[in-house]
């Protein structure tokens, strides 16, 4: 029988399992909805029956799990705080009930962290020390890599909560004109409808109804020459130049990495992204720090659990 580490990524709308050997080979994987609405307890049993059968389906003996959720993450408690769209999941015993049901020891982590990780060991961030990973979809996350080490503080990362404009749109942490309220998924679909209602024209108008105005779709429009995404498209980036600038004159990592849904745009964000960053972080080099899409694409997170979940070996 193998012996196996899980790698569990828990979001909002899905939940993604990986089972590989020791060694780091797959064996087998799985993704289902998440169905928030039956609160902790359940989807956690429902994680445990789908392992189970996972481990019987590759005749694969479990040894340990790593988590991966929204939120900030207390691991000495084993706990998240205020995760987004898991309603009752703050201060819940997520490693405690995990360990009960499975029989393993359990580690927790912030999902994007958990991304910065995965892309470290197995992705963008292969062969550099000291990298930067960001989130851009539905929110901004992040994580920080400091010479080969996860910075897992409490807090640490948090790059979307920087403010880069003062006084600018509400955001959800409590704050305003964070980079997360001006830069997501969610803010430009925000920012699109919102010049759509004081009368902009725009193909946008034609392709999708207002409630599903995504940055997919603005992207799209972009790339046929629609002039109100462009405007949308280039004030985002605007911002998130000077975000990053930020980070890197803070931080000089090697390289900045970009994942999530904005970031699959690919040259579409990041040909105009990076000289404005180089135009803004002026202490640092021009060229010396890279800025680079996320290999991994959506399973970023799920390679970071496996990492954390081979740690306890």
């Amino acid at each position: 029988m193998t012996e196996a580490v899980a790698g569990i990524d828990i979001g909002g709308t899905k939940i993604a399992i990986a089972l590989e050997s020791i060694g780091g080979e797959r064996i087998n994987g799985r993704q289902f909805p998440t169905r928030a609405e039956l609160g902790p307890e359940a989807i956690l049993s429902n994680i445990a029956s789908v392992l189970g059968e996972m481990c019987a389906e590759a005749r694969a003996k479990l040894a340990a799990v790593g988590l991966g959720c929204p939120g900030s993450v207390d691991r000495e408690r084993g706990t998240v705080l205020l995760p987004i769209n898991l309603p009752g999941w703050h201060e819940f015993p997520i490693v405690r009930t995990v360990e009960e049901l499975l029989g393993v020891p359990a580690a927790i982590e912030n999902d994007a962290k958990l991304a910065a990780l995965g892309e470290y060991a197995d992705g963008a961030g292969r062969g550099f020390k000291d990298i930067v990973y960001l989130t851009i979809s539905t929110g901004i996350g992040g994580g920080i890599i400091v010479n080969g080490r996860l910075l897992q503080r409490l807090g640490a990362g948090e790059v979307g909560h920087m403010t880069v404009l003062p006084d600018g749109p509400p955001c959800g942490c409590g704050s305003r004109g964070c980079l997360d309220a001006l830069c997501s998924g969610t803010a430009v679909a925000r920012r699109t409808r919102e010049l759509l209602t004081q009368g902009a024209r725009s193909l946008i108008a034609e392709m999708v109804k207002p409630d599903e105005i995504t940055a997919q779709v603005v992207a799209e429009a972009v790339r046929s020459g629609d002039e109100l995404a462009r405007r949308v498209w280039d004030e985002m980036i605007h911002f998130l130049s000077i975000g990053i600038a930020n980070v890197v004159t803070i931080l000089a990592p090697e390289a900045v990495i970009l994942g999530g849904g904005v970031a699959a745009t690919g040259e579409l964000l990041l040909g105009p992204l990076r000289p404005l960053v180089e135009q803004r972080a002026t202490m640092i080099p021009a060229g010396r720090v890279r800025i680079l899409q996320a290999a991994l694409a959506g399973e970023s997170g799920i390679h970071g659990a496996l990492v954390l979940a081979r740690r306890m070996k």
